[in-house]
């Protein structure tokens, strides 16, 4: 398992008390590699899952916030996504893990449409330092200046 990188999934698993969870999996294959330490990559997976349950508890909240509609200032929190969803990549960058297809295991396990996450991604991409982001401006006026066709979720009826 020296300095490889190995995809990753979230799977809901079913517990003995029929609980769900998300647990981290990989590939089968690797324990058949010459080179295999289950001790290592238990630590490796245990890390990961940590990192990954932080991430969607913190979405979850943020999403939620974002629901409140009397909140002013909604557009931080939109970045706010995008920030902790590019931190994520960041602190895996160099991780012996690496999260396979992670747009859908988060839409599935936040609960927010693909779109929305695309959407926050870029936002946060393109505007790197929250002190860049005007308060009174909405998070639909900024999708605007990076998306030509884009036609809010109200006008789409």
């Amino acid at each position: 398992m020296k300095n490889i990188k190995i995809a990753a999934q979230i799977k809901r698993v079913k517990g003995t008390d029929e609980t769900e969870a998300l647990k981290a999996t990989v590939p089968m294959n690797l324990i058949f590699e010459k080179d295999f330490d289950a001790k290592r990559l238990n630590e490796e997976l245990r890390k990961f899952e940590d990192k990954y349950l932080k991430l969607v508890d913190s979405l979850k909240t943020i999403s939620r916030l974002i629901k409140d509609r009397q909140r002013k200032g909604k557009v931080i929190l939109y970045w706010m996504i995008g920030d902790e969803i590019y931190e994520f990549a960041k602190e895996n960058k160099n991780s012996a893990l690496f999260l396979e297809n992670p747009l859908t295991h988060l839409v599935r396990d936040t609960g927010m449409s693909e779109r929305m996450i695309s959407r926050c991604k870029k936002f946060r991409l393109r505007y790197s330092n929250i002190k860049e982001i005007d308060l009174s401006r909405t998070f639909d006026s900024y999708i605007k200046t990076f998306e030509q066709s884009y036609v809010s979720a109200k006008k789409r009826g």
